[in-house]
């Protein structure tokens, strides 16, 4: 039988859930709480929402401020709140990831595959780079990262290799062959690194790759990868590439020029635009078009989880710049 509480509490809708999120607005506090009386009203008012439409919501929520293509994703959520149609559209996670992009993360992959048969003349690999990376580009960024080769390195590179593998796959379910078999694996070469290096600050690194920071469609994916393979090259964390501290700041100003073009079109139901000479003001405008219930809401919901994460950023690359 369901206890009280549970009778009288009302179901969160999706969006709702999102908002009292950490990685949105929850690890704000009280202004999760205002963020969702805040768009309340706009949510009752905006119903009865289609099925179409809360595609579109969907979509919204897919979007993070970590996704490499952050620009085009709002741009194209914003086409999409605009027509009230998400239909084709992909943004957000893997979804945004390009052929492109694929293929620069497959080169990173394969040439360090081939960095590690070294003692084979001829193989596969080499193949392939001639088609990722005809202008080895990539392999010598990477193999003058790596330096001169010793044992430590060439098992901290395989678990390396074993972070971009669980993401090339697509990631894999946890009770799946494929992640039985990567877990051994794993198990197995970290068994190998702490008997080297028992403290290793590289292993404590790649040994997080579960929470995000190598997914191919982060923002810093490349980056990431970088002070990773420069670590091992260098045998001491971070002695290439030191921390920046400043990203949070750089990524909220890029996101606030977006995020207060769609909230001057919320807030003025679109009838600001025609006073608007910046050409993305214009765009994001065009996009949304003629503003109803149904747009203002996602509109505003768009705004908002974003908002959130923004405000996030700020906060930590505060925290890092203070402890510089």
């Amino acid at each position: 039988m369901a206890s009280p509480e549970n009778e009288t509490t009302p179901k969160r809708e999706p969006w709702e859930e999102e908002i009292f999120y950490p990685h949105r607005w929850g690890r704000h506090g009280d202004k999760a709480v205002e963020e969702h009386a805040r768009l309340k009203p706009l949510w009752e008012t905006a119903q009865p929402l289609d099925q179409r439409c809360r595609e579109v919501m969907g979509k919204i929520i897919d979007l993070e401020i970590c996704n490499w293509d952050l620009e085009g994703g709002i741009i194209t959520l914003c086409s999409a709140i605009g027509a009230k149609d998400a239909t084709g559209i992909n943004v957000g996670h893997f979804a945004s990831i390009t052929d492109e992009r694929w293929k620069e993360v497959w080169a990173y992959y394969v040439t360090l595959k081939n960095w590690l048969s070294h003692e084979i003349s001829s193989n596969g690999y080499e193949a392939l780079l001639k088609m990722l990376d005809p202008d080895k580009k990539i392999r010598n960024h990477i193999y003058d990262m790596l330096g001169e080769r010793n044992e430590l390195k060439e098992l901290c590179v395989a678990r390396l290799c074993l972070c971009l593998d669980w993401y090339l796959a697509g990631t894999y379910t946890t009770d799946s062959t494929q992640a039985k078999a990567h877990r051994a694996a794993v198990s197995a070469i970290e068994e190998q690194i702490k008997a080297r290096d028992p403290e290793s600050m590289i292993l404590q690194a790649l040994e997080s790759e579960g929470d995000g920071r190598l997914q191919p469609c982060s923002h810093k994916a490349f980056r990431r990868y970088d002070i990773i393979i420069s670590s091992i090259g260098s045998g001491s964390w971070r002695a290439v590439i030191p921390r920046r501290g400043t990203d949070g700041f750089e990524r909220a100003e890029t996101l606030e020029k977006y995020l207060s073009a769609i909230e001057d079109w919320v807030k003025t139901k679109g009838k600001a635009g025609k006073g608007k000479t910046d050409e993305l003001t214009q765009n994001i405008y065009a996009l949304l078009g003629k503003p109803d219930k149904e747009k203002l809401f996602l509109a505003s919901f768009l705004v908002s989880i974003l908002r959130g994460q923004q405000l996030s950023a700020i906060e930590r690359a505060e925290s890092r710049v203070g402890k510089s």
